[in-house]
């Protein structure tokens, strides 16, 4: 999975291992975050979804959850990753479609910040 994300990948990412609320036409659920960069994330997800689907995000970047980037995006892969005990056996890559203008220099500093 990393070979491929990161030949086709247009942004660069950084590791994001947080909660992310996922916002679909039907639910809303909580997901947990693989990668983040400016261009779009990497989520774990109960959840299954259908590539092309347009979701909505919402991604805390400080401490406290008042700090949010809010991005309405679109899912351009999945991988069922069904191990034992796993609560987010779906990986996810979604597509930033849209961000609030107010959260995308907050997101591209924290994507700049090393590891």
């Amino acid at each position: 999975m990393a070979e491929f994300a990161d030949s086709k990948r247009k942004c660069a990412r950084k590791r994001y291992d947080r909660p992310i609320k996922c916002i679909t036409t039907s639910l809303i659920f909580d997901c947990r975050g693989v990668n983040l960069g400016s261009g779009g994330v990497c989520i774990r997800s109960p959840i299954p979804f259908e590539a092309g689907e347009e979701v909505a995000l919402l991604i805390p970047i400080g401490n406290t959850e008042n700090n949010i980037i809010i991005a309405l995006g679109k899912v351009v892969w999945t991988k069922d990753h069904a191990e034992a005990l796993n609560d987010y056996p779906i990986y996810a890559g979604i597509q930033f479609v849209a961000t609030a203008n107010k959260y995308r220099p907050d997101l591209e500093s924290l994507c700049l910040k090393p590891d």
